[in-house]
C-alpha cells in the first residue's frame, strides 16, 4: 500500500512543490520514529504551496500539543479537500489553531469562505487571531470583499486585527483610504498611528509627523480646493521626527528592547576604543528611556547563558520606573554564552508587546534552540497571527549572525541595522 501512495503522491505534486517532496516522504513514513515525521511536518508548516492531502492527513495521530498548531497549517495547504478537518478544528480551545483552520476554509471553500470571513469578522467573541486569519484568508484568495473588510476594521478594531487590516492596505495604498487613516490617526497611537502616518506620507507626498490634526487640515484643505490630497512637487519637505534606538525607527509604543549580554559583548568598539559593545548598548537605552512616549510601555531583556528580566511585564514609562531601569541597566555584567532563543521567547510571552528590539553581536551559543532556522521557525509561530514588529541590530556581528538577525527583521516587519 505504501510504496503506492508513494508513486501517486510522487506523480501529482505540482512543479513548484519540488522542494517539499523529500519532507512529503518523511511525513507519511510511518515507519519512521514520530520525531523524523514531526519535523518534517514542522518544517513543511513553514512553506507555502499545495500539500498532497493523503500525506498530511497521516500525521493526525502523531500531531499533538504545540505541533497541532503545524498540523492545522499544513491542512490549509491541501485544499478544498482537507475542509472537512478544517471545519472539526474550529472547535479547539487553542487560538492559534482556530486561526489556522478559519484561514484555510476562507481560503478554499469556494462557495461559502467569504461569508463565513465576514461572519468571524464581525463577532467580537471571536479570538483576535481568528478575526486576523479571516482578513487575511480574503485577502489571499483575492476576494473583492477584502478592500471593505479591511477598511471597516480601520474603524472597529484594534490590536493585532488592525495592524493586519493596515497591513492589507500597504500593498496597495490609494488615495480613497486617506481619511479612513486619518481616523485611525485620531483613535489610535502607538504602532497602528505610526503605520497610518507611514501610509498618509506614502500616498500624499507630506513629509509630517503622526499628529491627526495636522493631517485633518491638509486633508480638508484639498477637498475645499477641490485637488487631489498630494503635495507640490516644489520645495524639499523635513522628513517626519522619527524616535530610534541604535538608528532603528520605533514605531510602537510597547516596546521590548531584547539585549546580548554575552561575553563577547564586553569586547571594544572598533571605532571607539575607549567604549565596549556593551556600553554602547547600554548607553544607547539610558539616553532613549525618558524620551519614550508618555503613555509608552517597555521591558528590558537581557541574554547571556541565562535571560535576566528588569520587569515581569510591561511597565509604565514613569520617572520611577526609567530610574530604576537606567540603575539596572548600569548594573549589567556582560559574561557566558547567547542565550538569543531564550530571550525571544521571553519577549513574546509578554502581553500586548507591539515591537521587539533585538540587538546581539554573535550567533546563538546557549540555551534550549541555537540552531538559527529553528529560531526563525519559532519565531515565525509565535508571530503568525500577532504582528510584532521585530527589528534587529547587529553590533560588530560575523556575517553568519548579520546574515540571520537581517532574515529575522525580515519576516517579521522590521528593520535590521549594521553596526561594525
Amino acid at each position: 500500500m505504501f510504496p503506492l501512495l508513494f508513486l501517486t503522491v510522487s506523480v501529482l505534486l505540482p512543479q513548484e512543490s519540488r522542494a517539499d517532496r523529500a519532507l512529503v516522504e518523511r511525513l507519511q513514513n510511518v515507519s519512521a520514529s514520530a520525531a523524523t515525521r514531526i519535523a518534517a511536518l514542522e518544517e513543511l508548516s513553514l512553506g507555502s504551496g499545495p500539500l498532497p492531502y493523503a500525506a498530511v492527513q497521516l500525521a493526525e495521530p502523531i500531531a499533538r500539543g504545540i505541533w497541532q498548531v503545524d498540523y492545522a497549517r499544513c491542512l490549509a495547504r491541501c485544499g478544498p479537500e482537507a475542509l472537512p478537518d478544517l471545519r472539526k478544528l474550529l472547535n479547539k480551545h487553542d487560538s492559534m489553531i482556530q486561526a489556522e483552520a478559519v484561514y484555510g476554509i476562507v481560503l478554499h471553500d469556494r462557495a461559502g469562505g467569504e461569508n463565513f470571513a465576514t461572519r468571524i469578522l464581525r463577532d467580537s467573541r471571536k479570538p483576535a487571531a481568528a478575526r486576523m486569519a479571516a482578513l487575511r484568508g480574503l485577502g489571499d484568495r483575492g476576494s473583492l470583499l477584502a478592500k471593505p473588510e479591511a477598511l471597516r476594521r480601520l474603524a472597529t478594531a484594534n490590536g493585532g486585527v488592525l495592524l493586519e487590516a493596515l497591513d492589507f492596505l500597504k500593498k496597495n495604498p490609494m488615495q480613497e483610504d486617506v481619511r479612513y487613516l486619518v481616523e485611525v490617526l485620531e483613535n489610535h497611537n502607538g504602532r497602528a498611528a505610526a503605520e497610518a502616518a507611514e501610509m498618509l506620507r506614502t500616498i500624499t507626498g507630506y513629509r509630517v509627523g503622526d499628529d491627526p490634526r495636522t493631517w485633518r487640515f491638509f486633508m480638508v484643505k484639498h477637498q475645499a480646493d477641490g485637488t487631489p490630497f498630494r503635495h507640490s512637487s516644489g520645495g524639499e519637505q523635513k522628513p517626519a521626527p522619527t524616535l530610534s534606538y541604535m538608528g532603528i525607527p520605533i514605531l510602537g509604543n510597547r516596546v521590548v528592547f531584547v539585549l546580548d549580554s554575552s561575553g563577547s559583548m564586553d569586547t571594544p568598539m572598533a571605532e571607539r576604543s575607549g567604549e565596549t559593545r556593551g556600553q554602547r548598548a547600554v548607553a544607547e537605552l539610558v539616553a532613549l528611556l525618558p524620551r519614550l512616549p508618555k503613555d509608552a510601555k517597555f521591558s528590558i531583556l537581557f541574554f547571556d547563558s541565562k535571560v535576566h528580566s528588569f520587569a515581569r511585564g510591561l511597565v509604565s514609562k514613569s520617572k520611577k520606573n526609567v530610574i530604576a531601569a537606567t540603575s539596572w541597566l548600569q548594573q549589567r555584567e556582560f559574561t557566558g554564552g547567547t542565550n538569543l532563543f531564550g530571550g525571544l521567547a521571553e519577549a513574546f510571552e509578554l502581553k500586548d508587546v507591539e515591537e521587539v528590539i533585538l540587538l546581539s553581536d554573535g550567533e546563538p551559543s546557549a540555551g534550549e534552540v541555537q540552531d538559527v532556522n529553528k529560531i526563525l521557525a519559532w519565531v515565525q509561530r509565535w508571530n503568525r497571527w500577532r504582528k510584532v514588529r521585530v527589528s534587529t541590530v547587529a553590533l560588530s556581528a560575523p556575517r553568519v549572525a548579520r546574515q540571520f538577525v537581517a532574515k529575522l527583521a525580515q519576516e517579521n516587519g522590521g528593520v535590521c541595522r549594521d553596526i561594525r
